[in-house]
């Protein structure tokens, strides 16, 4: 469901060690209050309690329904998040091509708002910054909003584990990916 706990512990440099320090829990009750969050099943009071340890605030708004609501940079990274968890990377990239291509097609069909809006990020980095990457570049640069500017990483990645796939990464790779050190074959990001 969301990422809220990791990815604080993550923009704070902490450790579950020192979370579950500051909480006065085990590192295990972290982990599971984690895992909870992500499967949508904690409770709010425990929420709360975990983000104010770390100095955060638990935010809960509602917008209208929408068609594109799962579009929005936060609907698309608790759907990467949950691909990842269930270990299904070819989902992961399927959901970031289509949001983005979706965005694309209808960049009004967002607000500013819903684009400003995420408050969990991929929790594995270098699906973080694919998704910056391609979902960014989806959004209009007037509109594109300061997480949407991807880094690049350490070294070369490969996002197929499959080698003929890997060979034709190395050629077809478009060069905006390449500069971040993210290699995939470029028929892999359309949706059609």
């Amino acid at each position: 469901m969301s990422d809220l706990i990791r990815t604080a512990r993550d923009e704070l440099g902490l450790t579950g060690a020192d979370l579950a320090e500051r909480l006065g829990v085990t590192i295990g009750a972290i982990s599971q209050m984690e895992r909870s969050e992500r499967e949508g099943r904690i409770k709010l009071e425990t929420l709360e309690r975990a983000l104010d340890a770390m100095g955060r605030r638990l935010s809960i708004g509602a917008s209208p329904d929408s068609p594109y609501a799962d579009y929005t940079p936060a609907a698309v990274t608790d759907k990467v998040n949950q691909a990842l968890d269930e270990r299904d990377g070819s989902y992961a990239l399927r959901l970031i091509s289509h949001a983005a291509s979706v965005l694309k097609e209808e960049p009004d069909k967002l607000t500013d708002a819903d684009l400003r809006t995420r408050p969990s990020q991929i929790k594995d980095a270098r699906w973080e910054q694919l998704f910056r990457a391609v979902y960014g570049e989806a959004i209009p640069h007037e509109r594109r909003p300061e997480w949407a500017r991807p880094a690049k990483l350490n070294r070369r990645w490969y996002v197929s584990r499959f080698p003929p796939l890997r060979e034709k990464a190395k050629t077809s790779t478009p060069e905006r990916l390449r500069e971040l050190n993210i290699y995939l074959d470029a028929n892999s990001l359309s949706t059609r």
